[in-house]
């Protein structure tokens, strides 16, 4: 019997690339995006699409496609809410409606823990079935997730022998990460001797997991093999291994680039309080390593120290 056919937008993306490194085979993949993956060595079949254009979007999903992976987000800045809805939430609507269309079994949505609302206390972490969960997210940024989010639900309702699965990573970690990202780009910063704005002692509150930890995951939900002891999911599963004050993820960075962190007062607030008072987004990790059974999760301080060494 063959394997499932399994579609993937995003596949160039941090997170797309290791998935399709782990699970790639030419005959039951197929990428969707702008950018063509052999770019990146990846040996799957490739269709370009801007899926921010309805019909491209809506002809994206080839013919027995068993499983969609949505990896692709928009890049733009974060007040581009016109670009956000645009490229993610339309684009979502369009896919899933395809999806039903074509008899897709099970659709797989990458979102973020950071789909919450501002108030929450740094020391709080906020369990997915908690009435606050509700609220409106941190930036417009983070709204386009939550949009896709409600946007998905919304296309799936519609036909309920589809299987949902929502996956809410933390700050994943791990070689690959672009340089914008905020990683590299505090590590080129203490490089630098540039100083590290922090509000208040310890920062924000951040959920940390690594991109491996992420794969192994969504191989469970595309429909590989699940680890001894998985509970059935929610299906929301917050992807956060280990959660740690945003002062020691730059103090382990400042430490493997041999350099003193310099923190600092953030010169203004943020519209949405970001530089006001710290900030938890870390979710709620113990459920998704509850329900993973046996799942031993990867440490990240090795990775942190890796991606620093990476910008030394």
């Amino acid at each position: 019997m063959r394997g499932p056919h399994v579609l993937v937008t995003g596949a160039t993306g941090f997170i797309g690339r290791h998935l399709c490194d782990r699970l790639a085979n030419p005959n039951t993949w197929t990428a969707v995006g702008r950018t063509n993956p052999a770019k990146f060595g990846l040996p799957i079949d490739y269709r370009k699409a801007d899926l921010s254009q309805e019909e491209e979007a809506r002809a994206a999903i080839p013919e027995g496609t068993d499983v969609l992976v949505h990896l692709a987000s928009y890049r733009g800045g974060p007040n581009d809410v016109t670009g956000h809805f645009r490229t993610t939430s339309a684009a979502t609507l369009y896919l899933c409606d395809a999806a039903r269309r074509a008899g897709v079994k099970t659709v797989v949505l990458m979102s973020t823990t950071s789909v919450y609302e501002p108030a929450l206390p740094a020391e709080t972490l906020l369990p997915e079935d908690a009435r606050r969960a509700r609220k409106r997210p941190l930036t417009y940024g983070f709204s386009k997730k939550w949009a896709e989010d409600a946007a998905r639900l919304q296309a799936l309702l519609a036909d309920h022998e589809m299987r949902l699965w929502i996956l809410r990573p933390g700050v994943v970690v791990g070689d690959g990460l672009r340089s914008s990202a905020w990683l590299r780009s505090t590590a080129r910063r203490l490089r630098s001797g540039q100083p590290y704005p922090l509000t208040g002692e310890k920062g924000h509150h951040l959920g940390l997991v690594a991109v491996q930890d992420v794969v192994d995951t969504l191989a469970v939900a595309i429909g590989g093999a699940e680890p001894p002891g998985t509970v059935e999911p929610g299906p929301i599963w917050n992807l956060v291994s280990e959660v740690w004050w945003e002062r020691e993820v730059v103090e382990v960075l400042a430490k493997k680039l041999g350099v003193e962190a310099d923190f600092q007062p953030p010169a203004s607030a943020g519209r949405f309080g970001w530089n006001e008072e710290p900030l938890s987004v870390a979710g709620d990790g113990s459920r998704w390593i509850r329900e993973m059974g046996a799942i031993r999760p990867r440490p990240v301080t090795p990775l942190l120290e890796a991606i620093a060494a990476s910008e030394d």
